[in-house]
C-alpha cells in the first residue's frame, strides 16, 4: 500500500514487521558461501520495494517477475529457491496492488537473456546471487516499460541492481542504487530512500 492512502503503518515499521516475521519462520541457514538475507524475507522486502517505484505502481494488470540464474552452481540455486519463494508471495498477496507471476530465466548469453525478458514481458528481474555479470546485459527498458532490477546480493547495488538486500552485520538492509535507478528513469518514491541505505 502506498503512504497517504489510509495506511496507518509507517513504510519503515511495515517493512521492520516484515523483516521480523520472516525472521521467526527462517531459521535454516542457507548454504551460499557468503552470508546472505534468508530467501523468504530477501523476498519480502524485495516485493515490498516494488511499491515505491511509481511507473510499477502505476500500471495496471499481472506484474511479470523474471528470476535469473545460471545452469549451475551457486547462481542456479539460489534462481530456484527464490522463484519458489517469490511465486509463493505473489499467490498469497498482490505486490503494489498488481497480481504478480514468477518466471525463472537461465542464463546463457546476453541476446538470449534479452529475448527471454522480451519474450515474458518481465518488469522486475530479479538476478541470482553468483551471476553480477549477467547485469550489464539486462536491456534497461521494453517499450515503454522501464525494468527494475532487483538483487539479493548487497555487493551488486554497486554493479547496476536499482535496489538489493544484503547484511549490515547479522541485520537484513535494504539498499538503493539512485544513480543508476534515475539514469534508467526509474522514480522511487521519497519515502523508500529514507528507508534503505543509498549506494553509488
Amino acid at each position: 500500500m502506498k503512504a497517504g492512502q489510509g495506511n496507518t503503518v509507517s513504510p519503515a515499521a511495515a517493512i521492520r514487521a516484515l523483516a521480523a516475521l520472516a525472521l521467526l519462520i527462517t531459521a535454516s541457514a542457507e548454504t551460499h558461501a557468503a552470508p546472505s538475507v534468508p530467501y523468504e524475507l530477501r523476498g519480502a522486502i524485495l516485493l515490498r520495494s516494488l511499491g515505491y517505484e511509481r511507473g510499477f505502481t502505476s500500471r495496471t494488470g499481472t506484474a511479470v517477475l523474471a528470476v535469473v540464474g545460471g545452469a549451475s552452481g551457486e547462481s542456479a540455486e539460489d534462481s530456484r529457491a527464490m522463484a519458489t519463494v517469490l511465486s509463493k508471495l505473489a499467490a498469497k498477496t498482490t505486490v503494489a496492488r498488481r497480481p504478480a507471476t514468477v518466471q525463472r530465466v537461465t542464463y546463457t548469453s546476453k541476446a538470449q537473456l534479452a529475448e527471454a525478458l522480451r519474450a515474458g514481458g518481465a518488469e522486475v528481474v530479479y538476478v541470482a546471487r553468483g551471476l553480477a555479470a549477467a547485469i550489464p546485459d539486462i536491456p534497461p527498458r521494453e517499450g515503454a516499460v522501464i525494468r527494475i532490477v532487483v538483487c539479493g546480493d548487497g555487493d551488486d547495488a554497486k554493479r547496476g541492481c536499482a535496489v538489493a538486500v544484503g547484511l549490515a552485520g547479522a541485520k537484513p538492509e535494504l539498499l538503493l542504487n539512485v544513480k543508476h535507478a534515475n539514469a534508467v528513469g526509474l522514480r522511487f518514491d521519497p519515502q523508500l530512500l529514507r528507508l534503505a541505505r543509498i549506494v553509488d
